[in-house]
């Protein structure tokens, strides 16, 4: 009778053992802090810097189904503007390999192949169909981070440049998605990464209406010249 309580002891002490346990968000985030003598730079107190994989979240693999699928590969960036310009059509039969990385609306595509190229976009609306070359990191925000800021962060010069030091390789240098979820993400509340988003939007807009008077202007000189 003692030894068959004994065993049931252990054997609940096992299954607790085995079973994995599920992380707090204040756990979370204690396990993805960097630490500070390894953090680049100081930013304000109510931001913190945490390792990518707490910001992202995995990737998943999804191959093409059907008759036709949307594919985009490297060549299908447009690496000026940072946009999806040309996805390819392409029959499910004749589908490359590579065709495997689930795409949906609000992620970024990193390209982990020659990243100083900045090949490098944003998910609209319309391209969440689509299917990704494993060349890609698909950035897709975990709930502490906004999709657009992630978005700027990855195609700022502090994560391109950051990034390029981990190429390896001599034909085709390349990151590992390794890199990426190690890296050191500054990260603001999410209230104050919004202001940011809608900051460097305004910026932009500001930007296109200059140039687009500065276009007028040369056109209208070349008028009555």
């Amino acid at each position: 009778m003692v030894q068959g309580k004994v065993t049931a002891k252990m054997t609940a002490k096992t299954k607790a053992k085995g079973k994995k346990q599920e992380l707090t968000p204040e756990e979370r985030l204690a396990q993805a802090l960097v630490p500070e003598e390894e953090q680049p730079y100081v930013v304000p107190e109510n931001w913190v810097w945490v390792k990518g994989k707490f910001c992202l979240l995995p990737m998943i693999s999804k191959k093409p189904i059907g008759d036709f699928f949307h594919y985009i590969d490297i060549d299908a960036i447009n690496n000026e503007n940072q946009t999806v310009s040309t996805p390819k059509e392409l029959p499910v039969s004749q589908a490359p390999s590579r065709a495997s990385r689930e795409v949906r609306e609000g992620d970024t595509l990193f390209s982990m192949v020659r990243p100083y190229l900045r090949n490098i976009a944003y998910v609209d609306a319309g391209l969440g169909n689509c299917v990704a070359s494993t060349g890609f990191f698909v950035c897709r925000p975990s709930d502490v981070m906004n999709s657009k800021y992630l978005y700027f962060l990855m195609i700022s010069n502090y994560m391109v440049d950051g990034l390029n030091a981990f190429m390896k390789g001599d034909n085709s240098p390349s990151i590992r998605q390794e890199n990426i979820f190690a890296f050191a993400f500054p990260l603001p509340p999410l209230p104050e990464q919004q202001r940011i988003v809608e900051r460097i939007q305004s910026l932009f807009e500001k930007l296109d209406r200059a140039k687009d008077l500065v276009q007028s202007a040369l056109d209208s000189f070349e008028t009555y010249t």
